[in-house]
């Protein structure tokens, strides 16, 4: 298996437009079963490259789309992962198995004969045509989507000679594996069982109800058909061939449903989003908008690239997407010279490549900017707010059994953590009660029986008087320190005893003199590693991978970008400075 292991990432790269045209064209070479437009439900503009050594040393190439691995290659031969099976399960030829094998899979084990379900009396051609080697797709006896993608162990002539013993597939990758953890949560489709496991009378069923639907289709084409002809004056007995009459009224009544447009009032026209006008006033609300609402994340001079890409598409309304050549600008530099002759932005062209110089925030197009797709009635702002994920670090102290007699009478129990202000708080309360607080001196506390035993470990009759600010540094000193990581002060990502690791930033050496920026310890901050990386490589336009170093996963950034990475920190992600290392690593400036 490739992916039963953790692996590392080598390098994630964003491909060409040309690539992705490759890559379309390959799947569909050799997946035949899959049509071009299943396929566009799962293709995007945004098509990544993975380069994964596995556990044993072993390169596979992984292509995601939408956070999704859709096909791996490996040693030259192309697979399917099982998220593009799950759109199309006749992608490959299916071996089904009973439900209970997925998790022997999931450990770790290849399907073996007695484990695929055959109809009685079997033969040779329930094996396929299969020679040793070939790609197949594995599916559960209660649902036909794909569960894992392996290659058959021997031919299809050895299977059936075996006597029902012995290794049938060999997997390469299973739903739930290492690279499946890598992609968005995304639910287990229900696609019906498989052919082999229906009865004779669920077949029967199925094909009348595929026969009926082909009749219905059929007579519904030439109803529509004559019509047609109808409204462009032909004589109804030439139309109808035998007198096959069908009102309009009745074809409607076929055709209900409720994507028909024949569903939709006609008062209520519809807007064509196809139209270069809609796509025109789309591009002018997604650039006014990302300009308003992103304008403190703005760092100018920007590539209009990377404008596009990291403010204008996240601007785009729900529900729509950016598409210049559907426009009538055709390209995206043509529309944002349209946009620097009103005045709004300054473009720049430096060798071919077009910059955004500066932003006129307060031209005229800003400030009467409505947004008329909000359905909520809040301010850009304030949505902004509510989409940024902060990180607060929480220092506490837990309670241990040397401070548990102070804190056990705040019904506080052993290992509980306490913030630094709750501590001071039970100080202040005991020490008040107790009326401990010096009368000359309020800053001052005298030790009773119970504090000299928490403090001194051992009780003296001396009276001793010490100040608040050590009683507090005394009490703190003989618990254990804990730090409670949340998201924005409600979402508790994880909690941590001991020290705090700070995230480490280094800049390392490669081959020919390359300089790469290192980041460790950033899932300790909850942070998410795939979308850390997507906005350091728009942010700075250089590649990005997640490698793993002693079984915890790094960051590795294509440069010295210690300053934009301690921005991003600090400004998007709100870690607080002093648990970020590494800035004095950053490229000093030139005088």
């Amino acid at each position: 298996m490739l992916f039963h292991k953790p692996f590392k990432t080598k390098s994630n790269v964003l491909l060409r437009s040309s690539e992705r045209k490759r890559i379309k064209g390959l799947i569909l070479t050799q997946f035949p079963a899959l049509t071009e437009e299943k396929l566009d439900k799962i293709y995007c503009k945004e098509i990544y490259s993975l380069k994964i050594e596995t556990h044993a040393e072993e390169i596979v190439i992984v292509y995601m789309a939408y956070k999704l691995p859709m096909i791996f290659e490996f040693k030259g031969v192309i697979y399917p992962c099982v998220y593009l099976s799950w759109i199309e399960p006749d992608i490959l030829s299916t071996f089904t198995t009973h439900d209970d094998v997925l998790k022997f899979i999931r450990g770790g084990a290849d399907l073996m004969l007695p484990g695929i379900i055959l109809k009685n009396p079997h033969n040779k051609k329930h094996f396929g045509s299969h020679q040793k080697g070939d790609r197949v797709l594995i599916n559960l006896a209660s649902n036909k989507a794909g569960v894992a993608v392996g290659e058959t162990a021997r031919s299809s002539e050895d299977l059936f000679m075996s006597g029902g013993k012995g290794k049938a597939v060999n997997i390469l990758h299973y739903w739930g594996d290492e690279l499946c953890k890598m992609a968005i949560e995304i639910d287990y489709p229900q696609l019906g069982k498989p052919d082999v496991c229906k009865t004779q009378e669920e077949l029967d069923q199925e094909l009348a109800v595929k026969l009926q639907a082909e009749e219905d289709q059929a007579e519904l084409s030439q109803a529509l058909e004559s019509q047609t002809l109808i409204d462009s004056g032909v004589p109804d007995g030439d139309v109808n061939n035998g007198g096959v009459g069908i009102s309009y009224a009745q074809v409607a009544n076929n055709v209900h449903s409720t994507d028909s447009p024949l569903d939709q009032p006609e008062s209520e026209p519809q807007e064509d989003e196809n139209t270069p006008e809609f796509m025109d006033k789309l591009y002018e609300y997604s650039f006014i908008k990302a300009i308003k609402s992103s304008q403190k994340k703005i760092e100018l001079p920007m590539l209009a690239s990377n404008f596009n890409k990291v403010h204008m598409i996240p601007a785009c309304p729900c529900g729509y997407t950016l598409d210049i050549k559907k426009s009538s600008h055709k390209k995206l530099s043509n529309f944002l010279t349209n946009m620097a002759n009103t005045g709004i932005i300054r473009l720049e062209t430096n060798a071919g490549v077009l910059k955004i110089t500066s932003v006129q925030y307060n031209h005229d197009l800003i400030k009467q900017f409505v947004d008329h797709y909000s359905n909520n009635g809040q301010s850009d702002d304030v949505t902004n707010k509510k989409k940024e994920k902060k990180v607060e670090v929480i220092q506490s102290y837990n309670v241990t059994a040397a401070v548990l007699p102070l804190f056990s009478q705040y019904l506080c129990k052993k290992g509980d953590p306490l913030p630094v202000k709750d501590i001071k708080k039970h100080i202040v309360d005991y020490v008040s009660k107790e009326k401990l607080q010096d009368e000359a001196n309020k800053q001052l506390v005298h030790l009773n029986d119970l504090l000299k035993a928490i403090l001194l470990s051992k009780t003296t009759p001396e009276d001793i008087v010490i100040s608040y600010e050590d009683l507090m540094k005394e009490v703190t000193g003989k618990m254990t320190q804990s730090y409670q990581v949340t998201m924005n002060s409600d979402q508790i990502l994880s909690q941590y005893k001991g020290k705090m690791k700070p995230i480490d930033l280094q800049v390392a050496t490669r081959s020919g003199n390359k300089k790469v920026t290192l980041i460790s310890h950033l899932d300790v901050y909850g942070i998410d590693l795939k979308e850390f990386c997507k906005l350091c490589q728009h942010g700075v336009a250089a590649s990005t991978c997640i490698n793993m170093v002693n079984n915890a996963a790094q960051v590795q950034v294509q440069g010295n970008q210690i300053l934009f990475v301690h921005k991003l920190l600090t400004e998007k992600f709100g870690v607080q400075k002093r648990f970020i290392r590494g800035l004095e690593l950053a490229p000093k400036k030139k005088r």
